[in-house]
């Protein structure tokens, strides 16, 4: 037979070799060397030990709700954020505590020698007088009107004339500003402007000029007025925004003229001429406010806002050549009894040393903060 020929028959079949036999599979309760191995490496938990692990892990969610239950009774109540979100590395720095002056009752306004050596403090209860504190903190002093203008008096807020040197308090009863010296001597009164109908002075302010600026919160629409060191009305501003009872009023290098509308929970920026240039409204994202009460303005081009409800003071840049909005830069204290804390902050004030005094209405004291 040749090595080309088929040596099966034609129509046979040719027998297929037996396939090998599969493995004998492991009993279902058998365990390979490998996983005996990995069981004996796993720890054994004991009871005790996962019961331990949901007690902390049922703590944890527990601890998580009550504080989503806090953030939400306190925006339910101030309408504010706590503001949790540190400042930036290298950005601004804020102020440190340093000390209060206790003695009044319901402070809503202060203002102070550029030296600090005299502090003047308006009480809205108890007394409702404004008195005199040296630097330590010791009463040395009363701002008294004068007999002749009765007897129901509230001083709500002061400001100091850098020119004269003077101090000013508004009064809301008599609808007039005393003005007195640093040593507690009445000079003069001013009652209601010459082209005025109504006028309720509130908030206090001087430029570097010597012109003093009042918000008005008898007049319809509310304002700010400035008068020249005559007493003569020179300017009105805010006729057009609305505003309902302005508090804090306070004037930058530049002449822009700041204004805490307190009712409709906003800061507004004016232009010299008296336009209106920017504003920070009321919300409860970070940067926003709640009832805005005393605004200054520090040295360094610092905005800073006393927030009554928010119970810290909020802290913005002044308002720069050709922007439209302020930058906000942090804010300082917390809603307490403590030192450094606020019950209802109101109206703040600078000396020329970087102090700030802040009147801690709730807390019956003026606080002092420094840079």
């Amino acid at each position: 037979m040749s090595a080309s020929e088929d040596p099966t028959p034609e129509g046979a079949v040719t027998p297929e070799a037996p396939a090998a036999e599969p493995p004998a599979a492991a009993p279902a309760d058998a365990e390979t060397p490998a996983a005996a191995a990995a069981d004996a490496a796993a720890p054994v938990v004991p009871v005790e030990e996962k019961r331990r692990r949901k007690l902390i892990l049922l703590l944890l969610l527990s601890l998580a709700f009550i504080l989503l239950l806090a953030i939400a009774i306190w925006y339910l109540i101030f309408r504010q954020p706590i503001n949790v979100i540190p400042p930036p590395p290298g950005g601004t720095v804020m102020p440190n505590y340093v000390t209060s002056i206790y003695g009044v009752t319901r402070p809503l306004g202060a203002a102070v020698t550029d030296d600090g050596s005299r502090i003047f403090i308006g009480e809205t209860d108890g007394d409702r007088i404004a008195k005199v504190f040296d630097s330590g903190g010791a009463q040395v002093g009363l701002l008294q009107p004068p007999v002749s203008t009765g007897s129901s008096h509230v001083p709500v807020y002061l400001a100091r004339n850098p020119v004269t040197n003077e101090i000013y308090v508004s009064d809301r009863p008599t609808a007039a500003i005393y003005v007195y010296d640093t040593s507690g001597n009445y000079l003069r009164q001013l009652n209601v402007p010459q082209g005025l109908d109504t006028w309720a002075p509130l908030g206090l302010a001087f430029d570097a000029a010597g012109n003093l600026y009042v918000t008005n919160v008898n007049a319809n629409p509310q304002d700010v007025v400035k008068l020249d060191a005559s007493g003569k009305v020179v300017q009105t501003f805010g006729t057009n925004e609305g505003m309902s009872f302005p508090n804090g009023v306070a004037v930058d290098s530049n002449g822009n003229v700041y204004v805490t509308d307190s009712n409709n929970g906003r800061l507004l920026v004016y232009s010299a001429d008296g336009t209106l240039q920017a504003q920070v409204g009321r919300g409860v994202g970070v940067g926003n406010l709640g009832l805005p009460r005393g605004v200054a303005i520090t040295n360094t081009g610092q905005v800073l806002v006393a927030d009554a409800t928010g119970q810290a003071i909020e802290v913005f840049s002044v308002l720069k050549s050709g922007e439209k909005r302020l930058n906000f830069l942090g804010s300082f204290g917390a809603e307490g009894g403590a030192d450094g804390q606020f019950e209802y902050p109101n109206g703040l004030t600078l000396d020329g040393r970087g102090h700030i005094y802040i009147a801690d209405s709730g807390n019956k004291r003026l606080q002092v903060w420094s840079y």
